[in-house]
């Protein structure tokens, strides 16, 4: 089989159910916006990963990666298609799979679906089972330990057409302390340690994974369940 071009086996995986739920690894949150606050002037998207696991009964989506592709060549069929290519050997090699698309338009009041992000979507989806699109909205990067600047959308199949309708809010790993990932990456400026695909066809020494990041991740995630640990004794104790 080829890359990206599984149509039969995987379009019978379409997500048709509006119960479909989206959890979001802090993995993958943290270079999603690592990804968009690093190019605020400019429009930037992403391939999102999970768990390469039979999901055909299971509509809850659980994004572990995410791997950011550009941010100036997006239109651009050709880069796209190696990058895909190169994304999808990435996670096969890993037990990942793609399951998703993420994408942060130019304008800050701009948190529509347009149609650079309907084509990678699409394409994306009609090769992937139980697939989902994360829109960024721009207006609320100020509110980043609050909630999530995210819009959630599922893909239907209707009249040999796919739409695009707007699903549940995604919900990030550990909640509301999970949330705090998005001051200190602003606070410490973490956000310039990011690669993308661009970045990496202009130095290949640059990898898209950003172990950097990863490490990051990891370490908040130590935190997240230490402090959670803390609190249940506290909580047992009185």
């Amino acid at each position: 089989k080829t890359p990206m071009s599984r149509d039969n086996e995987y379009k019978s995986y379409l997500s048709m159910a509006e119960e479909g739920r989206i959890q979001l690894s802090l993995r993958a949150y943290t270079k999603l916006l690592c990804h968009v606050i690093q190019y605020p002037y400019t429009a930037t998207n992403g391939v999102l990963l999970a768990k390469d696991t039979d999901s055909s009964s299971n509509k809850q989506i659980d994004i572990v990666d995410c791997i950011p592709l550009f941010h100036y060549n997006l239109p651009l069929s050709p880069m796209l298609v190696v990058a895909l290519t190169q994304i999808e050997e990435f996670a096969t090699n890993r037990d990942m799979r793609i399951c998703g698309y993420y994408h942060a338009n130019e304008y800050y009041n701009d948190k529509d679906i347009g149609p650079v992000a309907v084509r990678i979507a699409d394409k994306i989806a009609e090769n992937c089972k139980n697939t989902c699109m994360l829109i960024v909205n721009n207006e609320r990067l100020s509110d980043l330990g609050k909630e999530l600047p995210l819009k959630s959308y599922l893909p239907y199949k209707t009249n040999d057409r796919l739409e695009w309708k707007s699903a549940a809010k995604p919900t990030l790993q550990y909640g509301n302390k999970g949330l705090m990932i998005g001051p200190e990456i602003l606070k410490n400026k973490l956000y310039r340690d990011i690669i993308d695909m661009d970045s990496h066809y202009d130095d290949t020494s640059l990898h898209f994974e950003n172990k950097a990041l990863n490490d990051v991740a990891n370490l908040f995630s130590e935190s997240a369940i230490s402090y959670g640990n803390e609190n249940k004794r506290e909580v047992e104790n009185k």
